[in-house]
């Protein structure tokens, strides 16, 4: 298990830390499919979760999904990263990373990319979100079945996050690289995945 720690501001106006714990695994970047990462950023957190030992994870599309294909495809963790595709005619761009398709043919393309996005945050430990803004119907689905599966996101946004009783809200930036909110899941198991420390 790894552990993070994120500052913020209690009731009283005093400094405190919010810690929480992943289980470390694959990593999922994702998020609108019109909006391209800069290099720097994605070669940045990918070092940074990859030091960590984290293996990665992204999808098929165009947008943020490419931009870290290519990130990864030249980085020292390409042999660990994997392409998860919603049809097979997108293994060719995996760009050097492990291709896999994870969806049954014969869907509808939408089907089959709602059901690619499903496979990814069911596998996936801890979810990097690029969404647009507003958020789009792809990155919700990824967010609202993440923090279902109680796993932790991190949102790369300036607009706060609708408060919701399913997930804590905290400010933070990611590594020095990225500003956003973590979204953080309540658990009620032990065995959860992504749990407070007491």
């Amino acid at each position: 298990m790894l552990g993070f720690s994120i500052p913020y501001d209690n009731k009283d106006g005093k400094r405190d830390f919010f810690s929480f714990s992943v289980e470390r695994g694959p990593l999922l970047f994702a998020g609108s499919r019109h909006t391209s990462i800069d290099d720097r950023v994605c070669t940045g957190l990918i070092n940074a979760f990859g030091s960590l030992n984290f293996t990665f994870l992204t999808g098929c599309a165009g947008g943020v999904d490419e931009s870290f294909r290519k990130a990864l495809g030249k980085s020292d963790y390409a042999h660990i990263s994997i392409m998860a595709c919603a049809f097979p005619d997108r293994i060719r761009l995996s760009q050097g990373i492990l291709p896999l398709v994870v969806v049954p043919e014969g869907l509808p393309p939408r089907a089959a990319l709602a059901k690619r996005t499903l496979w990814m945050t069911a596998l996936c430990r801890l979810l990097v979100l690029f969404p647009s803004s507003p958020m789009g119907k792809g990155s919700s689905l990824a967010f609202r079945s993440a923090i279902m599966g109680s796993k932790p996101v991190f949102i790369v946004t300036k607009d706060r996050p609708k408060d919701s009783n399913l997930y804590r809200i905290f400010y933070s930036s990611l590594f020095g690289v990225v500003e956003g909110y973590w979204c953080i899941p309540y658990i009620y198991k032990d065995t959860g995945l992504c749990y407070q420390i007491f």
